[in-house]
């Protein structure tokens, strides 16, 4: 990140010398939109380029077109297109081949993604962005060794190098070997303590492993730092590990305090994330109207920062809010609308969201085997856990959010083991739990349930114990710790 604040200000330099130098209007685009995470400015640079590209060879204009369009789903078949030209002409160049497999990796096409990184490496390529690149594509696909085969060669035979020692923790976190993913992310520290990415880095690990108080301490070091896209980034940090206390009030507040911020620095996609946030703890905690109004805000802004996977992420939670409402002609509208929003795009995988939908209309209308075979279609369309680089800050894994209607609709059918089955994979989620923490505290409740319906006593306490544990800074009143304490006293008495 240091990097690309350092890059802007030579860019800066140079079109001082030159207001017409259309590439380094581009550059400067590239590390405001991918470096800094400042989509809005990075933008407004990659408009000025591409203005300026018929001035430029045909090398430039291929890649300001490539990088410009890179920047919404709309123009992605046009990112890809001029990537490709570029690629035609030179087929070595580095930038070109790693833009490609990114915008490959935002519609989650990993295998097409894969493809022209082996390219780079295969060359012997030092860039390092091509071994980061290819580990998170492996790591989608759940071939974690390959991705840490990657990151090691690049150490062994490139240089040591502080972020490959942080994808190497990110490898490891979402494979749960959480004391190996700290010592790698305290040997990209070691080596440049100026990144504060680690920060959310050290965070997550620290959240997964269920050290809280490390975790939360982590997170709020993001609060002290001078960028205020930080910031954004510790608020929805820390919204998200009170949720998985159970803390549902103070969750709450630390997303508003980003929405605010998300405004005031006229960030789109971050207020919209964050209102999406937002959105799931009304959906949550029972409060369905005030969940619709928070929906418009977060569609509004993902509109207008042109984000349609956000646009995607609100009308799926529009759905939900109507059908929990049980307003079931307006969820279904909110389906169909949903669909022809997610076809007008090019991640077809999205689907997902359109199927998950469909089976939460059928579990309301205990259709359990419909919901079944619809949550199931929508299962597999999840990339395996990946924590991909930068786009996690908009998109957090979803597996907990995926698979916890699924356990629930075996379980009302009454198929107890498959039931069992479903909510044992989420607890033993990593990344893929991070951002619904409730799923995944509730599911120890669950399986306490239905050890307790199997008869099995000693498992059933232990479950419940654990849940209690985990929310034992709970907000008072929520319904699943009274009935677990009750559940919790009435076996331990016989």
């Amino acid at each position: 990140m240091e990097k690309a604040g350092q890059s802007i200000q030579l860019y800066e330099k140079a079109v001082a010398v030159d207001p017409e130098f259309a590439l380094a209007y581009a550059d400067m685009g590239t590390a405001y939109f991918w470096g800094l995470g400042n989509w809005s400015k990075g933008k407004e640079y990659y408009q000025k380029a591409l203005e300026l590209s018929d001035r430029v060879s045909d090398r430039e204009r291929y890649q300001i077109q490539g990088w410009i369009y890179s920047s919404s789903e709309k123009t992605y078949d046009k990112s890809i297109e001029a990537f490709n030209k570029l690629l035609e002409l030179y087929p070595n160049d580095n930038d070109g081949n790693n833009m490609l497999a990114v915008v490959y990796s935002l519609i989650e096409e990993w295998d097409k993604a894969i493809e022209p990184l082996i390219s780079c490496i295969q060359r012997k390529d030092e860039f390092m962005w091509s071994y980061i690149n290819l580990s998170v594509a492996y790591r989608a696909k759940g071939l974690y060794d390959k991705a840490k085969e990657v990151l090691e060669y690049y150490l062994n035979n490139v240089s040591d190098n502080a972020w490959i020692h942080n994808q190497l923790a990110l490898t490891y976190l979402c494979q749960e070997k959480y004391d190996l993913a700290l010592v790698e992310a305290d040997k990209a520290i070691s080596i440049n303590q100026n990144n504060n990415f680690y920060f959310l880095t050290k965070g997550d690990i620290y959240h997964c492993k269920g050290d809280l108080i490390k975790a939360e301490k982590e997170y709020q070091n993001l609060l002290e730092l001078e960028g205020k896209r930080l910031h954004l980034l510790g608020r929805q940090s820390l919204g998200a590990l009170y949720l998985s206390q159970g803390r549902f009030e103070k969750s709450e507040e630390q997303l508003k305090q980003g929405i605010i911020l998300a405004k005031e620095i006229d960030e789109k996609r971050w207020e919209s994330s964050l209102q999406l946030d937002y959105t799931y703890r009304y959906l949550k905690s029972g409060r369905f109207k005030e969940a619709l109004k928070e929906f418009q805000n977060a569609w509004q802004a993902a509109i207008q920062g042109e984000n349609l996977f956000l646009q995607i992420c609100s009308l799926h939670y529009k759905g939900i809010a109507y059908l929990e409402m049980k307003s079931m002609d307006e969820a279904q509208r909110a389906a169909a609308e949903l669909k022809e929003l997610i076809e007008s795009g090019m991640n077809k995988k999205a689907i997902r969201y359109y199927h998950h939908l469909l089976g939460m209309i059928e579990l309301k209308r205990e259709n359990f085997s419909k919901a079944v075979d619809f949550f199931k279609r929508g299962i597999s369309l999840l990339q395996f856990q990946c924590y991909n680089f930068p786009q996690q800050w908009l998109t957090p894994d979803s597996h907990a959010l995926f698979m916890e209607p699924l356990a629930l609709a075996y379980y009302k059918m009454g198929d107890l083991d498959k039931a069992q089955e479903e909510y044992e994979k989420i607890t033993s989620l990593s990344r893929g739990r991070i951002y619904y923490g409730d799923i995944y505290v509730k599911s120890f409740y669950m399986l306490g349930k239905i050890f307790e319906q199997k008869g099995w006593k000693g498992k059933a306490i232990e479950h419940y114990e654990k849940f209690l544990d985990l929310w034992k800074d709970a907000d008072p009143g929520l319904a699943e710790v009274e009935d677990a304490r009750t559940r919790l006293v009435r076996l331990k008495s016989r």
